[in-house]
């Protein structure tokens, strides 16, 4: 199977777990002057199945991936792999979950978890700016500990189409201190870049601007039943 981003995929017609494919990290990290530990959460939204007496479940299920796996899945391959579940019967949701868990462990070449769907935080963020004014260093009393903010958008790099996020950033911050992020952010306005990519960026760029931050997450809008949130720590 090759990549499908991008590309017109037809329906499978059966249960396909060979469609899956896999994005090897140390590529997609090619150029990082920084590695983070932290976890890739995918939300499945849309994981219809069929029981053996032919009845239809809807289910939504988080897949938890290690940032340190060799290899992540392509959401477009992933979609196409649990739409191929209507083509196979199961006893159970355990069921599913086990045939998910087992070909996304093979994929990856790491264990992965699955869960109940994640959700985003309630808490309205600072919006990100767009606009070419300079950076400046940390500054001011250091009084929050959470900076949230809304609106970031970056580009797919293989189809250039919009993915907007929102971004939940800890450490230790002043109210100087987000302002500034919120413009940095806003220059990513039309970078290219992966979803776990641009987390990974964000946060070198923060420990290297000499920010107090200790994690990003960044929560992806659901595309095609998926949302991805990468989540990074120092």
């Amino acid at each position: 199977m090759t990549n499908p981003l991008g590309k017109k995929i037809a329906s499978p017609d059966k249960f396909s777990p060979n469609i899956l494919f896999p994005i090897s990290r140390t590529a997609q990290r090619q150029g990082m002057t920084h590695i983070f530990r932290g976890k890739d959460i995918w939300n499945l939204h849309e994981v219809i199945w069929i029981n053996k007496m032919g009845k239809v479940f809807h289910n939504e299920l988080s897949v938890v991936i290690d940032a340190s796996s060799p290899y992540t899945v392509e959401s477009k391959s992933l979609k196409l792999f649990v739409n191929s579940f209507i083509h196979k019967r199961f006893n159970s949701l355990s069921e599913v979950k086990k045939i998910l868990r087992k070909h996304l462990e093979k994929l990856t070449k790491s264990k992965i978890q699955i869960k109940s769907i994640y959700q985003p935080w309630a808490e309205k963020g600072k919006n990100v700016v767009v606009a070419r004014k300079k950076i400046t260093p940390p500054s001011g009393q250091k009084s929050k500990t959470v900076l949230y903010f809304d609106g970031f958008r970056s580009l797919c790099p293989i189809t250039n189409q919009p993915d907007n996020a929102k971004i939940k950033i800890t450490g230790a911050f002043s109210n100087a201190d987000q302002n500034v992020i919120s413009l940095m952010l806003g220059r990513y306005h039309k970078s290219e870049g992966y979803h776990e990519r641009c987390t990974e960026e964000i946060l070198s760029e923060l420990l290297e601007m000499n920010f107090n931050a200790k994690q990003v997450e960044a929560f992806f809008e659901r595309r095609g039943g998926i949302a991805i949130i990468p989540v990074r720590h120092k």
